[in-house]
Parts: C-alpha cells; sequence; structure tokens
C-alpha cells in the first residue's frame, strides 16, 4: 500500500470526494470521520498492510499522516 491507495480508500471511506483528503488533512475537519469509517480503516490497514493499528490510536490521531505513522511503525 502506498500513500496513493490509502488516501484514495480514506476519501471514500469518509465519504470525501477522490483528491480532497491530503496527508495534512485534519481528521476533525471530516463529516465522515465515524465509527464506521473508524472500523472500516482498521479492517483496511490489517487486510492492506498486515498492521493492526488500534481504537486508541485512531483516537490519538489528528491528521491523515498520523493514522499513516501508527500504519507504518513496527509493531
Amino acid at each position: 500500500m502506498n500513500d496513493e491507495d490509502f488516501l484514495r480508500f480514506f476519501a471514500d471511506a469518509v465519504g470525501a470526494e477522490e483528491g480532497s483528503v491530503t496527508l495534512d488533512t485534519q481528521l476533525s475537519t471530516l463529516e465522515g470521520w465515524d465509527s464506521v469509517a473508524y472500523l472500516s480503516t482498521m479492517i483496511y490497514l490489517d487486510e492492506s498492510v498486515g498492521v493492526a493499528v488500534s481504537p486508541e490510536q485512531l483516537v490519538e490521531a489528528k491528521t491523515v499522516a498520523d493514522i499513516l505513522a501508527f500504519a507504518h511503525s513496527p509493531q
């Protein structure tokens, strides 16, 4: 998974237009960043990257880049 793949997935998960979400996007500005998007993101990262990101990590995340940092960090 590269960043562009994740951004496409993530925009869809939060109901945003493709290309409107960047790594710097603040999660608090996304109406669709809800419990369904949390779960979808956790499943996507587990299945695509083999990384288990916890709900606590997602709550800590402030930007899309923060989510990717958790996904790229050693478990």
